[in-house]
């Protein structure tokens, strides 16, 4: 083989190697933000970085793998490139393993009202083990630590107004195609909703669990903010609820208090060595609070005020440019 054949297979192989790379980029972008719904560059209102996307991840990329494998006899130097994918699965499924260690990731994508336990029935049906298992750590957090927790009764019966529909996302790297896929979850094998007599609905021992698992309710598949959903239910389901804020809330990954870190180093500078702990962590809840949108402005408070040389206030409003860059940094990620 000359020299020119040979150059020109290692280009293919490399380009075969960086497009199936681009998946695992894709994955570990979505999964790195910080989990705050907010509106995007794009003008569609999402998040990243959600613990319930965590299984979908390790699924997703196993499956990428499972297709390179096919496509192996297409690429020059087959048996080495199948080699390199059939490492690179096991290193994955030895991580994707370590999930049994916790019932979080489980969880999570069980009260998302989206998946329940239909994904794991679904996207494991040929593992009923893995089935039974991620279901059973789930359930013994739920009898452990939520079933019998004292919570205040509320007059209040009805839910909250709904929120306004917001704009749907029409576009998607191949890791948000595979979890928008697998959002059509089959219903669950559970006791039905209307086998639950009513005293059993109204009474101390009722499982919110397996009641809500078997109560679907029209646009169940398309919540985009389980949170939101949650909050709204928190009467109908108080313990339940609660376990699924608790869990849902979880950052998958570190990246967002690396980030964090990073933005509370840049705010004190040499010249503002001697700010307290409270008042950075002060600044870094508001900075927050700006990105999200639940404020629109800071407390005039933290704004120059008359008597201000105009030296400080020039200082002043560098300062708050600079508080306001570090959340424009954060975001170029995306």
């Amino acid at each position: 083989m000359g020299a020119r054949a040979r150059v020109q297979e290692n280009r293919q192989f490399l380009e075969h190697l960086v497009k199936l790379l681009g998946f695992y980029e894709d994955a570990v972008k979505i999964l790195e933000g910080d989990g705050q719904q907010r509106k995007r560059k794009r003008g569609w209102v999402g998040s990243y970085g959600n613990v319930w996307e965590v299984v979908q991840g390790f699924e997703f990329l196993l499956e990428v793998l499972e297709d390179y494998k096919q496509l192996a006899s297409e690429i020059p130097d087959p048996e080495h490139f199948r080699i390199n994918i059939n490492l690179g699965w096991e290193k994955l499924n030895k991580y994707y393993s370590r999930l049994d260690e916790t019932p979080i990731y489980y969880a999570a994508l069980a009260l998302h009202p989206a998946f329940r336990w239909g994904y794991f029935e679904n996207e494991w049906k040929d593992n009923p083990t893995w089935v039974t298992k991620a279901k059973q750590m789930v359930r013994e957090v739920w009898e452990a630590e939520y079933r019998h927790l004292q919570t205040a009764r509320s007059t209040v019966t009805h839910e909250g107004e709904e929120p306004a529909a917001k704009r749907q996302r029409k576009y998607y790297n191949p890791f948000q195609a595979y979890c928008e896929r697998t959002r059509a979850a089959p219903r669950c094998t559970l006791v039905k909703d209307e086998e639950v007599s009513p005293a059993d609905r109204n009474g101390e021992d009722t499982d919110e669990l397996e009641l809500w698992q078997s109560s679907f309710e029209d646009g169940d598949n398309e919540v985009r903010d389980p949170i939101s959903y949650w909050h709204e239910r928190r009467r109908r389901y108080p313990r339940l609820s609660r376990m699924a804020l608790d869990f849902l809330t979880i950052q998958p990954m570190s990246a967002e208090c690396e980030r964090l870190f990073a933005a509370a180093g840049r705010m004190v500078t040499p010249l503002r060595s001697r700010l307290d702990a409270d008042i950075i962590g002060m600044c870094q809840v508001l900075r927050s609070w700006l990105r999200a949108g639940v404020i629109d402005d800071l407390d005039v408070l933290l704004l120059p005020v008359a008597n201000f040389s105009a030296e400080d206030e020039a200082e002043d409003r560098q300062w708050m440019r600079r508080f306001e860059e570090t959340g424009e940094e954060d975001e170029r990620w995306e």
